[in-house]
């Protein structure tokens, strides 16, 4: 039987094969040429040392020597010419990728797919906000239904009252009673309904034994829901919100966005197309007359750390930073929404290479043996768990009572305004007598 070609050629006698990796600082490009890894820089070229670790074991398979070729971008088509990675795959440079690479259609005529070493990818990450980034707090801790209930409660006592006041004025005029005659008015009974609903009691009383029961029962009812209101508050208060979930949610969100200052992201976001992607950019990323929000991975998990913000990031580095800067309970809650729409990225080989075979059949034995996940385990981090949620009690911020804040306001304004109709209207009147 014929042994395959793949087979027969698998030892290439320590024939030169360019590697091209994309680098960003020299720490980087002595770390690829000796292996010397430092530990305190692994979310520096986090995805090229990974790469080429995964690469390295090919070559001993082939029986050929790497020769690594650095570049500061994975490849883009510019003057109709492509630039980076890709670039030095096309002029012949380089035959194979040292850094994974995304799938784009036009990279397809050109690029010859081989293997996926890892799972990690770009994803936008984010803590669940609190509930009150999303809602007014002070009308979830009941039901609509509820809320119905209690507003036909309020119209059926401002009702048994004013019967049992009117009840109350006969009785008083049959036994001819020295009392004064209670005859509120329905402003003094719409003011006894507050009183009671807010627990902060009223002038306004009812003199007999049937009145006065009629007061109790509606106190006391009221009591209860206001103890049931106030306890909902407070656990809503220290509850998140779990709505946003699609990219049209984080559009939609009062969420600032932020996005990762790298080639790739940069390409990918200002290229958009789709309506919704493209929305994110245009709103939430760059919006006109305003600074693009691309920053450095450290920069961007810090502010992930501080405040609502959503970052999209390549999570097996930033996950590292997370560990790193965020407290146990604040590791609790993250969330992930992919953006990039083909976000596997692959390692690459020229489409014309005649070596393409044999580096997939290295690639798969590479991961068969575990190789990619032991590498994938030493560079890469993973989403942290969460051992210690609810270990912190959120204080209440200008968020969470803003609703409150607002009515506050426009009562005080209401007030005023109509405090000033009130002094008009008595000058108006006071003229009138006058004038008589």
């Amino acid at each position: 039987m014929e042994t395959p070609i793949t087979i027969r050629r698998k030892n290439l006698e320590r024939m030169p094969i360019g590697v091209s990796a994309v680098v960003s600082c020299d720490a980087t490009k002595i770390d690829l040429l000796t292996f010397d890894l430092k530990l305190n820089e692994l979310h520096i070229d986090f995805v090229s040392k990974a790469s080429t670790r995964q690469v390295t074991p090919l070559f001993d398979f082939m029986n050929a020597t790497r020769v690594v070729v650095f570049t500061e971008t994975w490849g883009y088509l510019v003057n109709g010419s492509y630039n980076g990675m890709i670039g030095d795959l096309v002029r012949g440079a380089a035959d194979l990728t040292g850094t994974v690479i995304f799938i784009t259609k036009p990279r397809l005529k050109i690029l010859e797919y081989l293997s996926y070493p890892s799972t990690a990818t770009v994803m936008f990450v984010f803590r669940q906000p609190s509930l009150s980034y999303q809602n007014n707090l002070f009308v979830l801790p009941f039901k609509p239904n509820v809320w119905f209930c209690i507003f036909g409660v309020i119209v059926l006592m401002m009702v048994i009252i004013s019967v049992n006041a009117q009840w109350e004025n006969i009785k008083m005029d049959d036994i001819n009673t020295i009392y004064m005659k209670p005859k509120p008015s329905a402003g003094d009974i719409a003011m006894m309904i507050i009183g009671a609903v807010t627990q902060q009691g009223t002038y306004t009383e009812l003199k007999g034994t049937l009145g006065r029961v009629v007061m109790f029962l509606m106190f006391l009812l009221f009591l209860f829901l206001y103890t049931s209101y106030s306890a909902n508050i407070v656990a809503l208060l220290q509850s998140s919100s779990n709505e946003i979930k699609t990219l049209t949610d984080l559009l939609n969100s009062k969420m600032e966005l932020g996005v990762e200052d790298t080639p790739y992201n940069r390409y990918f976001f200002s290229t958009a197309t789709e309506p919704i992607r493209k929305a994110i950019y245009e709103k939430k990323i760059a919006p006109r007359g305003s600074k693009p929000k691309f920053m450095s991975l450290d920069e961007g998990v810090k502010k992930l750390q501080k405040k609502p913000f959503a970052f999209n990031m390549f999570v097996g580095g930033g996950y590292r930073l997370v560990e790193r800067f965020f407290l146990e309970h604040e590791k609790c809650g993250l969330q992930e929404i992919q953006y990039i729409q083909e976000n596997i990225p692959w390692l690459t080989c020229k489409k014309s290479s005649p070596f393409k075979e044999i580096y997939k059949i290295g690639l798969t034995r590479n991961h068969e043996h575990g190789l990619n996940d032991r590498v994938n385990r030493m560079i890469y981090a993973k989403k942290p768990p969460c051992i210690a949620h609810g270990g912190l009690f959120d204080s209440v911020n200008m968020t969470d009572f803003y609703p409150a804040l607002l009515m506050l306001i426009y009562g005080t304004i209401l007030a005023v305004a109509l405090m000033f109709i009130e002094i008009l209207h008595f000058h108006r009147c006071r003229g009138k007598q006058y004038s008589k």
